[in-house]
């Protein structure tokens, strides 16, 4: 089993680096919940209850900036510039940022904390780039009482241009004050322009081992060697460990595609180049599978194993083991699955990994990673089909030169023809009149050289060309039939200026250790690099024989708009109206089940093609999602299609709505577990009153008929902590926040 033992680093401060403090002095601790977070008297907890929070609920509007560090707490730039973390109400603003709070931080109502280097490097119209170097750090925290102690963040996060990808985003803990820190990177790699990945922002971890009894912890958020964009904070937990808690910390579905075994994951590969036999070893197009495991629970993780699932069109056709292994709390161990899996035939595939051991699972949602790739005919495209941002080659020193390429790697297997190649426009500055054209190379190994060995069109680029597009290749009879070798589908792009002017759509899910699959060429330099970056770039092969159409399957939740009465069930209706029924709208999705999910399949739509198409509450286009020309939703038709979409994005503001209360209160609040409810209406109401979690059960529920003045005492066994009080009428829903103490 392999062991992954905590940093542990002497905090090395001098007296000299303690400029630019922003410091409230250490108090007599209390129990009290306030703004510094909830301190909690200690005792034995577990299965996640809180030990202590906060949701930097800081606004003081006697205070001139309109906020006020709590006592205790501290805030620091090391290089002395004022660059310091602040409290942030609206928005993260600067000279390239524009940023509210994101959807996943539980309580942004209240504020959140931020650096906005954007805002700091550009004082007074004068651009910088200094880099950050600023840390905020809590008051101590009792955590004596605690046999276990997660630390759990939700974050949001962009950043350029450092020197390397890790390291800049940390969380340090103390418990002797700072004589020693053990450091937690929550950068996870991730490279330069990157919005925060959807498995990096709400991270959590296990920090028992320098927390968990002790009566003095602090927690130090430290934000380094970044010039540009931000790092923003809410909602910092400390809870007690589950008592079964295995995590998927990461995953790797890894294809075997011959002259590099594995290559990891490719999302769409034509049928000729599978099923061979591998010069290094086993089938080409093979797969394999292994899980990285950290045991987060209290207690020993036995008989841990990683477990996959293959789907084909939906159906089960693969199931597979990794050996099994005992984790202790706090250990790591990568297992990989026995067997591999050989795909048959044209089908979409579907992997479901999963890490599970004999204890069972208290806390199922970190435990499964999905991934999916096409067998097809004739699109062989590392990437998938959503571009999350946009790729360059600006980012690099010389680079943004007329003449610079994006290059991704293909290994061709068999022989075969090339017809063109496609890729995804991002963006393009229109005032430099940008041009491009597709390049397919061939890697000359005896040389180490690149061969231009056919190209499209030079095509002057215009906002239609925006999203995916397909350029034929100039066939000379020769140069379009490929014999087996490592092959590149290339961009090439010049402007005014001796520019570029454009960005290619970028591929964010794909993983580091593979970044040898994509190339970048610099004009300037005429020397071509390993990128980071996956552009969407793919080759077409000339080929057919897969299936030409296939069912797809909408799901529509409607459950904010049913709450808001903006969508009644059994009289209103929803459809979808599509490039595929020429937007006159389809037959009446259904909900048998009641869940608010409205379903309907639609068949003989156009493999490999884009459809668009929105949803319309009872067919009318002034109900329809994004109204007044606003864009579509936009899919690529595969083998197997199931769409999960949420109305309108889950907005509500389309039709009116009724007064739910003219006055809400819960008290006393903080609340040692009893406290009363008491909510006046306009008019008679009936209504719903739920006390949840934080992680969102539901505690408590009442409905209550008919009422204008209603008051009721509610208690119940709360562990210590935030809890959130709702009433909910049919048309709206109001929340107040409650405090356990």
């Amino acid at each position: 089993m392999k062991k992954v033992y905590l940093l542990m680093a002497l905090c090395l401060l001098s007296a000299a680096g303690f400029a630019q403090v922003l410091r409230q002095a250490v108090g007599e601790k209390t129990n009290l919940a306030n703004e510094s977070g909830q301190v909690i008297s200690p005792h034995t907890k577990g299965g996640g209850d809180i030990i202590w929070q906060s949701t930097f609920d800081w606004a003081n509007p006697a205070d001139p900036r309109g906020w006020t560090l709590p006592e205790g707490w501290e805030i620091k730039d090391n290089s002395d510039l004022g660059n310091l973390w602040v409290w942030v109400k609206d928005s993260i603003k600067g000279r390239w940022t524009n940023e509210k709070a994101p959807s996943w931080f539980l309580s942004p109502a209240d504020g959140f904390i931020a650096v906005p280097m954007d805002a700091y490097n550009y004082r007074d119209g004068i651009a910088t780039d200094n880099p950050s170097d600023t840390y905020i750090m809590t008051s101590s925290i009792n955590c004596s009482g605690a046999s276990s102690v997660v630390l759990k963040i939700n974050q949001y996060y962009r950043f350029c241009c450092e020197n390397n990808n890790t390291g800049h985003l940390e969380l340090m803990v103390t418990n002797d004050d700072g004589g020693h820190w053990a450091a937690y990177d929550v950068s996870y790699g991730i490279g330069h322009n990157t919005f925060t990945p959807l498995k990096y922002r709400s991270p959590e971890i296990n920090i028992s081992d320098v927390a968990a009894g002790m009566a003095n912890v602090r927690i130090k958020i430290y934000f380094h060697e970044v010039p540009s964009y931000f790092w923003a904070i809410d909602d910092l937990t400390l809870s007690e460990a589950y008592k079964n808690d295995l995590v998927l910390e990461d995953s790797w579905p890894e294809v075997n595609f011959g002259f590099d075994n594995p290559i990891g994951h490719t999302n769409f590969i034509p049928i000729s180049q599978m099923g061979m036999n591998s010069p290094v070893a086993g089938k080409i197009g093979d797969y394999r599978f292994k899980g990285a495991l950290l045991n987060s629970g209290v207690d020993d993780a036995e008989d841990a194993k990683v477990k996959v699932q293959v789907l084909k069109n939906g159906s089960e056709v693969f199931t597979g083991n990794s050996p099994e292994s005992t984790i202790w709390t706090i250990e790591r161990d990568t297992l990989e699955v026995a067997d591999q899996f050989s795909p048959d035939g044209y089908g979409d595939y579907r992997f479901n990994i999963t890490a599970a051991s004999a204890n069972g699972e208290d806390k199922p949602v970190n435990n499964t990673a999905t991934y999916s790739f096409t067998v097809n005919d004739s699109l062989f495209q590392r990437s998938d089909m959503s571009a999350e941002s946009g790729t360059y080659t600006g980012v690099w020193a010389d680079g943004n030169t007329a003449g610079d390429f994006l290059a991704v790697r293909y290994d061709i297997q068999s022989a075969c023809e090339v017809n063109s190649i496609s890729a995804f426009v991002y963006s393009f500055t229109p005032s430099i009149n940008p041009t491009f054209q597709f390049v397919l190379l061939k890697y000359m190994p005896e040389d180490d050289t690149f061969a231009e060995l056919i190209t499209s069109d030079v095509i002057m680029m215009d906002s239609s060309k925006l999203g995916w597009i397909t350029l034929p290749l100039i066939k000379d009879g020769e140069s379009e039939f490929l014999e087996p070798g490592e092959y590149y589908a290339a961009w090439r792009a010049w402007a005014d200026n001796g520019a570029v002017g454009m960005r290619l759509g970028w591929d964010m899910n794909d993983r580091a250790e593979f970044t040898g699959y994509s190339l970048i060429y610099l004009g300037a330099v005429t020397t071509w690099y390993g990128s980071d970056k996956l552009p969407l770039l793919g080759l077409n092969l000339n080929s057919a024989g897969g299936p030409t159409e296939s069912p797809v399957t909408f799901n529509v939740d409607m459950t904010k708009h049913i709450v808001s009465g903006e969508f009644k069930p059994g009289t209103d209706f929803v459809d979808v109206a599509g490039s595929f029924n020429n937007w006159t709208g389809s037959d009446h999705l259904v909900d048998p089940d009641g869940d608010g999910i409205y379903s309907i399949t639609i068949g003989g739509l156009p493999v490999s093609k884009i459809i668009e198409y929105k949803y319309r509450i009872n067919g009318d286009w002034n109900t329809s999602e994004y109204p007044a020309g606003g864009a579509n939703r936009k899919y690529t038709v595969r083998y197997w299609n199931v769409l999960n979409d949420t109305y309108n994005s889950g907005k509500t503001t389309g039709f009116p709505s009724t007064l739910l209360a003219s006055g809400f209160r819960v008290y006393p609040n903080p609340t040692s577990g009893a406290f009363t409810v008491e909510i006046t209406n306009e008019v008679a109401s009936d209504f719903v009153i739920t006390l949840t979690s934080i992680q969102g059960q539901v505690l408590y529920q009442n409905k209550v008929a008919k009422a204008i003045n209603h008051k009721e005492n509610i208690s119940s066994e709360l562990s210590k902590g935030m809890y959130f009080v709702t009433i909910n009428n049919g048309q709206e829903l109001r929340v107040q926040k409650l405090i356990v103490q």
